[in-house]
Protein backbone atom coordinates (compact mmCIF):
# COMPACT_ATOMS: atom_id res chain seq x y z
CA UNK A 1 0.00 0.00 0.00
CA UNK A 2 1.30 2.83 -0.86
CA UNK A 3 2.18 6.10 2.10
CA UNK A 4 -0.98 8.16 0.05
CA UNK A 5 -2.97 5.27 1.01
CA UNK A 6 -1.62 5.23 4.37
CA UNK A 7 -2.22 8.52 5.16
CA UNK A 8 -6.01 8.66 4.18
CA UNK A 9 -6.54 5.65 5.68
CA UNK A 10 -5.00 6.62 9.15
CA UNK A 11 -6.95 10.50 8.78
CA UNK A 12 -10.27 8.70 7.81
CA UNK A 13 -9.84 6.74 11.43
CA UNK A 14 -9.25 10.09 13.20
CA UNK A 15 -11.96 12.23 11.57
CA UNK A 16 -14.35 9.44 12.11
CA UNK A 17 -13.23 9.18 16.26
CA UNK A 18 -13.85 13.03 15.76
CA UNK A 19 -16.85 13.28 14.18
CA UNK A 20 -18.70 11.14 17.06
CA UNK A 21 -18.24 13.78 20.07
CA UNK A 22 -18.48 17.28 20.61
CA UNK A 23 -16.23 19.69 22.39
CA UNK A 24 -16.81 23.08 24.49
CA UNK A 25 -17.47 25.75 22.25
CA UNK A 26 -15.85 29.47 22.15
CA UNK A 27 -12.76 27.53 22.77
CA UNK A 28 -10.01 28.97 20.21
CA UNK A 29 -7.33 25.97 18.52
CA UNK A 30 -4.75 27.10 20.89
CA UNK A 31 -6.88 26.45 24.17
CA UNK A 32 -8.44 23.81 22.70
CA UNK A 33 -5.03 21.99 22.01
CA UNK A 34 -3.40 22.83 25.67
CA UNK A 35 -6.59 21.78 27.26
CA UNK A 36 -6.44 18.26 25.12
CA UNK A 37 -2.49 17.77 26.23
CA UNK A 38 -3.35 18.41 29.87
CA UNK A 39 -6.19 16.30 30.43
CA UNK A 40 -4.76 13.53 28.18
CA UNK A 41 -1.58 13.71 30.64
CA UNK A 42 -3.82 12.69 33.33
CA UNK A 43 -5.60 9.53 31.32
CA UNK A 44 -4.45 6.06 30.62
CA UNK A 45 -0.97 5.96 29.44
CA UNK A 46 -2.00 4.52 26.05
CA UNK A 47 -3.97 8.40 24.95
CA UNK A 48 -0.82 9.69 26.18
CA UNK A 49 0.97 7.23 23.78
CA UNK A 50 -1.33 8.31 21.06
CA UNK A 51 -0.97 12.06 21.87
CA UNK A 52 2.58 12.09 21.81
CA UNK A 53 2.49 10.14 18.62
CA UNK A 54 0.45 12.70 16.99
CA UNK A 55 2.68 15.32 17.90
CA UNK A 56 5.90 13.47 16.41
CA UNK A 57 3.36 12.80 13.23
CA UNK A 58 2.62 16.34 12.78
CA UNK A 59 6.12 17.19 13.23
CA UNK A 60 7.48 14.97 10.90
CA UNK A 61 5.12 15.32 8.05
CA UNK A 62 6.00 19.29 8.74
CA UNK A 63 9.75 18.97 8.38
CA UNK A 64 8.96 16.91 4.89
CA UNK A 65 7.03 19.76 3.97
CA UNK A 66 9.87 22.09 4.98
CA UNK A 67 12.46 20.45 3.47
CA UNK A 68 9.78 19.44 -0.36
CA UNK A 69 11.65 16.23 0.67
CA UNK A 70 9.45 13.00 1.27
CA UNK A 71 10.78 10.00 3.68
CA UNK A 72 7.93 7.43 2.56
CA UNK A 73 9.51 4.97 5.10
CA UNK A 74 9.10 7.32 7.98
CA UNK A 75 5.28 7.75 6.90
CA UNK A 76 4.45 4.47 6.72
CA UNK A 77 6.14 3.63 10.37
CA UNK A 78 3.99 6.39 11.72
CA UNK A 79 0.50 5.88 10.00
CA UNK A 80 1.32 2.01 11.38
CA UNK A 81 1.72 3.55 15.05
CA UNK A 82 -1.43 5.51 14.56
CA UNK A 83 -3.09 3.21 13.25
CA UNK A 84 -2.27 0.24 16.05
CA UNK A 85 -2.42 2.60 18.73
CA UNK A 86 -5.70 4.62 17.48
CA UNK A 87 -7.28 0.81 17.12
CA UNK A 88 -6.09 -0.52 20.52
CA UNK A 89 -7.86 1.95 22.50
CA UNK A 90 -10.87 1.98 20.40
CA UNK A 91 -11.20 -1.68 21.33
CA UNK A 92 -10.69 -0.66 24.83
CA UNK A 93 -13.65 2.01 24.50
CA UNK A 94 -15.43 4.43 26.71
CA UNK A 95 -16.66 2.14 29.30
CA UNK A 96 -12.95 1.15 30.19
CA UNK A 97 -11.44 4.19 29.62
CA UNK A 98 -13.94 5.95 31.39
CA UNK A 99 -15.58 9.27 30.07
CA UNK A 100 -12.82 11.47 30.42
CA UNK A 101 -9.92 9.61 29.07
CA UNK A 102 -12.39 8.54 25.93
CA UNK A 103 -13.45 12.52 25.36
CA UNK A 104 -9.76 13.26 25.41
CA UNK A 105 -8.93 10.49 22.63
CA UNK A 106 -11.34 12.17 20.49
CA UNK A 107 -10.28 15.80 21.05
CA UNK A 108 -6.28 14.83 20.42
CA UNK A 109 -7.56 12.75 17.04
CA UNK A 110 -9.75 16.14 16.04
CA UNK A 111 -6.91 18.55 17.29
CA UNK A 112 -3.96 16.60 15.42
CA UNK A 113 -6.82 15.19 12.48
CA UNK A 114 -6.87 17.54 10.69
CA UNK A 115 -3.43 19.05 10.68
CA UNK A 116 -2.09 15.71 9.84
CA UNK A 117 -4.71 15.39 6.81
CA UNK A 118 -3.41 18.53 5.58
CA UNK A 119 0.06 17.89 5.77
CA UNK A 120 -0.45 14.45 4.25
CA UNK A 121 -1.73 16.02 1.65
CA UNK A 122 1.20 18.53 0.92
CA UNK A 123 3.40 15.37 1.21
CA UNK A 124 1.65 13.51 -1.15
CA UNK A 125 1.57 16.40 -3.47
CA UNK A 126 5.06 17.01 -3.26
CA UNK A 127 5.33 12.56 -3.86
CA UNK A 128 3.62 12.90 -7.21
CA UNK A 129 0.02 13.98 -6.44
CA UNK A 130 -2.91 11.53 -5.24
CA UNK A 131 -2.40 9.37 -8.28
CA UNK A 132 -3.56 5.62 -7.74
CA UNK A 133 -5.99 6.89 -4.99
CA UNK A 134 -9.54 5.95 -4.95
CA UNK A 135 -10.87 9.11 -6.70
CA UNK A 136 -14.21 9.03 -3.90
CA UNK A 137 -11.69 8.70 -1.04
CA UNK A 138 -9.95 11.92 -2.23
CA UNK A 139 -13.82 14.14 -2.56
CA UNK A 140 -14.04 13.11 1.06
CA UNK A 141 -11.23 14.02 2.51
CA UNK A 142 -11.44 17.47 0.79
CA UNK A 143 -14.62 17.74 2.30
CA UNK A 144 -14.05 16.80 5.34
CA UNK A 145 -10.65 19.13 5.17
CA UNK A 146 -13.02 22.46 4.19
Amino acid sequence: MSSIKHIVIVCFAMFFVAACSSEPKNETPEQKEERAMDEAAECDPLVSEFRDLMVEYETALGDMVAANKVNAERQKELSAKAKDLSDRIQERGEKTLGLKCWSEFQTIGRTYGMRIAKLGMQVAMMDGGMEGVDPEMIEQLQKVMQ
